[in-house]
């Protein structure tokens, strides 16, 4: 079956917090989280989003469901040191369409196993995000369908 997926990393957060899953969002990277969830409500509307439970990434992902009057779904699958292969595994019986907020280097990582079949680190800026469509049966089955990075119109 067919999906699309979005995957989407979290906007610019503020340097340094006691812990990293408290970086909250600056002021740009709100204004970049209400830009992203612009362009993924033109693209994926009734979408489920799946976040990060670091607050940085639940901003983002709070402006996204707030553009599709939709809810979060946070799963710890989405930190910064889990596995690609675990969320491609998780995401294999995929039924809907699906935008997931995350973190460097695991959106780099995640989009590469997708498209390439293969785990390498990919430069992404904050708030960009990625269309990918396919089958998602194995690694290496989607393709880019577009890319939004913030400063491009939507």
């Amino acid at each position: 079956m067919s999906v699309k997926l979005i995957i989407i990393r979290h906007g610019a957060a503020v340097a340094g917090a006691d812990h990293d899953s408290e970086r909250r969002l600056t002021p740009e990277g709100k204004v970049q989280a209400a830009h992203a969830a612009a362009w993924v409500a033109g693209r994926l509307p009734g979408a489920r989003i799946l976040s990060s439970p670091y607050r940085r990434a639940v901003q983002t992902a709070m402006e996204v469901a707030r553009a599709q009057d939709s809810r979060i779904h946070e799963t710890t699958d989405l930190t910064p040191d889990k596995a690609p292969s675990q969320i491609v595994d998780s995401l294999l019986d995929c039924q809907h369409d699906v935008v997931l907020v995350s973190h460097l280097p695991l959106v780099g990582r995640l989009a590469a196993l997708l498209t390439d079949g293969q785990i390498y680190d990919q430069p992404w800026s904050t708030a960009e995000c990625w269309l990918l469509e396919g089958d998602l049966i194995a690694p290496g089955c989607m393709q880019v369908a577009s890319v939004w990075y913030p400063g491009l119109e939507y």
